[in-house]
């Protein structure tokens, strides 16, 4: 607009003197210049990895860490944001009054954002009621200091639907590749699903399940990959056949309303 139009020309008392078809034209010129700056602005949303176990913050990117909780250094200040918990497969390393007082240390922390991930595995060596009793106090903790909890879980689904349904914080199922029937369980049980680098080649079953899921329940993730998390959000935008743009801004909406708020 600078280009078409000389300085001069553009002090608002002089252009009441213009022809009324070149004052139009500078006027249409004006508004739409700055509506479009707007927009642009409002469009520079980044895109949120809500898991993962390498730190990619950057202007385009709010990456959530996920840090095992006996790795933590407690007489520092993490700078990042993240979350961290005692993951199931190491729970027999550790004593319940061990990992209480590890937890309450780590509400220390002002750039803690969830407790997890935590769950429940059956296929890993780690002793299921140990995997269990941990899982319990984490929960506790999360309600105790309203964090939402980001969940592993392996052929737990009935065990752990026990827990969703009387849980008092936002259940986030990290890695989330269920199946349709489990989902719609789920779904009405109030969970949220992170998806993550299996959607790059999904199957037919897949892209079901994502069309199920609410957008106001879907986040996205990278876990223990050093992947671009922009591809995973253009698979899912075309899955869902939504802009990129709808669905960056919907996730975006999803994190603040869960974590932020």
């Amino acid at each position: 607009m600078r280009q078409l139009l000389p300085n001069s020309l553009a002090d608002n008392n002089f252009i009441h003197y213009w022809h009324p078809g070149l004052k139009s034209l500078y006027l249409f010129c004006k508004y739409h210049y700055f509506w479009e700056k707007r927009y642009s602005i409002k469009l520079e949303i980044p895109f949120i990895d809500i898991h993962t176990h390498h730190s990619e913050n950057s202007d385009q990117v709010i990456a959530v860490q996920s840090l095992f909780l006996q790795d933590i250094d407690f007489s520092r200040e993490i700078k990042f944001p993240f979350s961290a918990a005692i993951h199931p497969w190491h729970t027999d390393r550790f004593e319940l009054k061990e990992v209480s007082h590890m937890l309450e240390k780590l509400t220390t922390q002002k750039k803690l954002l969830g407790i997890g991930e935590t769950g429940l595995d059956k296929v890993c060596k780690a002793d299921y009621k140990q995997q269990l009793k941990i899982f319990e106090l984490h929960l506790d903790l999360a309600e105790a200091h309203h964090k939402p909890l980001i969940i592993h879980a392996v052929k737990s689904w009935n065990d752990l639907t026990k827990y969703f349904k009387r849980v008092k914080v936002p259940v986030i199922l990290h890695g989330y590749s269920g199946n349709f029937i489990l989902t719609k369980q789920l779904i009405e049980l109030g969970c949220c699903f992170s998806i993550g680098k299996s959607v790059m080649r999904p199957t037919p079953d897949q892209e079901q399940v994502i069309q199920l899921i609410p957008l106001s329940s879907l986040f996205i993730e990278t876990d223990e990959l050093q992947f671009p998390i922009e591809e995973i959000y253009v698979q899912i935008s075309g899955i869902l056949d939504i802009s990129l743009d709808t669905l960056k801004t919907q996730i975006h909406k999803n994190f603040n309303s869960i974590f932020i708020d």
